[in-house]
C-alpha cells in the first residue's frame, strides 16, 4: 500500500467531509435557524433592552425657601427628561409617603435659608433622597444629579476663585454616550461564543447518534483532515451570521465601524475556529446532544462573565482578573 503524502492543503477527502457536513447542516432547519436568525434576534433584543441610561425619573420636591433661586435650582434639575417633577408639597411627611409608596424615585428637600446661604457665598446644603431598590440605576442617577448640582454651584458662585478652573471634558469614541454602541459588540462576541461551541458540539454528537462516527474513523483520512472538514462548513455559516448581524447593527443602531475590516474578519475567523474546536472536543467527550448542550453551557458562562462584556475587569477580584487572561473572548471583544 502506498503511503499518503502529507501536505498543508486539504485533499479530496477533506472536501468530501465538507460536502457531507454542509448537507447535514442544511437538512437541519433548526440548526440553521439557531446559527443565522437567533443571533440577529438577540443582538436586536439586548441592544434595546440593555440600556443603562436613566430617563423619566419621578421627582418630589419640598421647597421651604420659595425663592427665585430655589425655583431655578429645581428647574435646573428638571431641565432634561431624566428627572420629571411629579410631587410638590410643603411637608416632608407627604414626600416620605410618596417615596415609600413608589410614586416618586427621588425626593428633594430645599431648606429655608437656601437663598441666603447662596447670596453670602456659603455652602448651601440640600437633602436628596433616592430610592435604592435598583442599585445600578441609583449609581447612574446619583452621578447625573451630582454633576447637575456641581454645574449649578459653579454658575452661581460669585467668589473670585470660581473662574480659576475651567474644566472642559471631551468624550472620545462615543461622544453621544449611546449605550447600544457599547453593548451590541459585546453581545455579538457572547453570541458568537455560544453558537460556535454549541453548533460544533452538536455536529459531533450527531455523528454518534446516527452511528456514522465509527465510519469516519475507518476512512483513510487523517484526524486533522476530519476536523478540518467539520470546521470549514461551520466557519462559513457563522461568518455569514456575523456579517448579517453587523449589517443589522449598523442599520438599526447606527453602530459605526471604525477600523480595519481585514483585522476584524481575521480575528473573527481565528476566534470561530478556536471556539468551534472547543465545541468539537466537548462533542467528543459527551455521548448525546443533551450532555453536550449542558457542558457547553457550563463552559460558556465563565467565558462570558470573565470576558469583561458586562462586568468591568478592573472591578473583579485579583484572582479573577488573572483568570481573564485565559479567556479568549476577552481579547476578541477588544478587537
Amino acid at each position: 500500500m502506498a503511503k499518503r503524502k502529507l501536505g498543508f492543503f486539504p485533499g479530496k477527502g477533506v472536501w468530501a467531509v465538507v460536502l457531507k457536513e454542509m448537507t447535514n447542516i442544511f437538512r437541519d432547519r433548526q440548526l440553521i435557524t439557531t446559527i443565522v436568525l437567533v443571533p440577529v434576534f438577540f443582538v436586536m433584543f439586548y441592544g434595546f433592552a440593555l440600556n443603562p441610561s436613566v430617563e423619566q425619573v419621578s421627582l418630589g420636591v419640598v421647597d421651604y425657601a420659595q425663592t427665585s433661586a430655589s425655583r431655578e435650582f429645581v428647574a435646573t434639575l428638571t431641565a432634561s427628561d431624566v428627572v420629571v417633577p411629579t410631587v410638590q408639597t410643603l411637608q416632608e411627611k407627604n414626600l416620605e409617603r410618596s417615596l415609600l409608596a413608589g410614586k416618586i424615585k427621588v425626593a428633594l428637600v430645599i431648606p429655608p435659608e437656601f437663598d441666603q446661604q447662596l447670596s453670602q457665598g456659603n455652602l448651601a446644603e440640600v437633602q436628596l433622597l433616592i430610592d435604592g431598590v435598583d442599585a445600578n440605576r441609583v449609581g447612574i442617577l446619583q452621578g447625573y444629579l451630582s454633576q447637575i448640582i456641581r454645574q449649578y454651584r459653579y454658575r452661581n458662585d460669585n467668589s473670585p476663585d470660581s473662574s480659576l478652573i475651567n474644566l472642559q471634558t471631551t468624550i472620545l469614541y462615543n461622544p453621544g454616550l449611546v449605550s447600544s454602541w457599547y453593548f451590541v459588540p459585546g453581545v455579538l462576541g457572547v453570541i458568537l461564543t455560544a453558537i460556535s461551541t454549541f453548533a460544533a458540539s452538536s455536529t459531533m454528537t450527531a455523528e454518534k447518534d446516527y452511528g456514522t462516527f465509527e465510519q469516519l474513523l475507518l476512512t483513510p483520512l487523517l484526524p486533522w483532515e476530519v476536523l478540518l472538514g467539520k470546521l470549514l462548513p461551520l466557519l462559513g455559516i457563522i461568518l455569514v451570521m456575523v456579517l448579517i448581524t453587523n449589517g443589522f447593527s449598523q442599520v438599526v443602531f447606527n453602530l459605526p465601524f471604525r477600523g480595519s475590516w481585514l483585522m476584524f474578519m481575521t480575528s473573527t475567523i481565528v476566534y470561530i475556529l478556536l471556539t468551534s474546536e472547543l465545541g468539537l472536543i466537548l462533542g467528543l467527550l459527551n455521548q448525546n446532544m443533551l450532555q453536550a448542550f449542558l457542558t457547553t453551557l457550563f463552559i460558556n458562562v465563565p467565558l462570558v462573565q470573565l470576558s469583561g462584556a458586562y462586568t468591568p475587569i478592573e472591578a473583579m477580584p485579583p484572582l479573577f482578573q488573572g483568570l481573564t487572561l485565559l479567556d479568549p473572548l476577552r481579547y476578541y471583544i477588544l478587537v
